[in-house]
């Protein structure tokens, strides 16, 4: 049983087009309410988490698998230590764990860790009940509404470092704040930023070194497509590198920004050599 009734869902937003200013997005209560008026058009998935490395592994695998549905579904991501009251609202009081909102109701897809391939399994299932269920309505990623919001310290210390030429020190930073946000897109960014520019600087050691170093000219170059289907090339053929390799893909799609053609192009092939 939930609470989900006593919620005013006539707060979403009136006919027309709707967009998200993201794949998975950091719910609060006036967040939730609007996603749950989506989910009368589209599945919206619902993640439970907290600090552990688990959920960040499960955020990071919905995160993408989501991207490539290409506004088929969209996630919401409720920190089960911030708001509580949220998680407690669908009765679920441990993390990682996940849920399906069709037409306003929940239902558990998965507790604890899954892998990405388990995932994507069940989300494809999601979608499949979507469509015999008449919701197959779609959204896209759009910029979020204007608004005087304050640059965090943490990140104006960060464009500091940059400025006098101290990338290791802005690293650090980025990598501390998200361990705090880990949602928060401009540090995502500007992190991805700093580690190109260290690696156009000295070249990185590893078996993938000249792989990667390839897509990084391209991309320097203003190719973003031909440096995702380098590295795409290779996720085709060699099993064994192909973590990296995506973590690889996914750091320059966040680069180049989510919403660009050329990442829902690469994001496209990348789900269906997954899957």
């Amino acid at each position: 049983m939930t609470n989900f009734g006593a919620m005013d869902l006539s707060a979403g937003n009136p006919g027309g087009a709707e967009t998200v200013t993201g794949w998975l997005v950091q719910a609060d209560e006036a967040t939730l309410r609007r996603y749950l008026k989506l989910s009368e058009k589209l599945p919206v998935i619902m993640l439970i988490s907290d600090s552990s490395e688990a959920s960040s592994r499960v955020r990071a695998a919905l995160q993408e698998i989501i991207a490539s549905g290409e506004g088929r579904l969209v996630g919401i991501d409720v920190d089960i230590e911030s708001s509580p009251q949220l998680a407690a609202a669908v009765a679920v009081n441990q993390a990682p764990a996940a849920l399906a909102i069709l037409a306003g109701q929940p239902a558990p897809i998965f507790k604890g860790e899954a892998t990405i391939q388990q995932i994507a399994e069940i989300l494809s299932q999601v979608l499949q009940a979507a469509v015999q269920n008449g919701l197959t309505g779609k959204v896209s990623l759009g910029a979020a509404a204007p608004a005087d919001k304050p640059v965090a310290p943490e990140l104006i210390a960060a464009y500091e470092a940059i400025d006098r030429g101290d990338l290791d020190a802005a690293q650090t930073i980025y990598e501390k704040f998200l361990g705090e946000k880990p949602a928060d897109q401009d540090a995502k960014a500007g992190l991805a930023q700093v580690k190109l520019m260290k690696r156009l600087q000295t070249p990185e050691p590893g078996p993938q070194a000249q792989l990667f170093a390839g897509a990084d000219r391209l991309l320097v170059g203003g190719d973003a497509s031909a440096a995702f289907n380098l590295l795409l090339d290779e996720f085709a053929v060699n099993f064994d590198a192909r973590d990296a390799i995506r973590t690889r893909l996914l750091e320059l799609f966040t680069l180049v920004g989510d919403s660009e053609e050329q990442v829902l192009a690469a994001r496209r092939r990348l789900a269906s050599l997954l899957f």
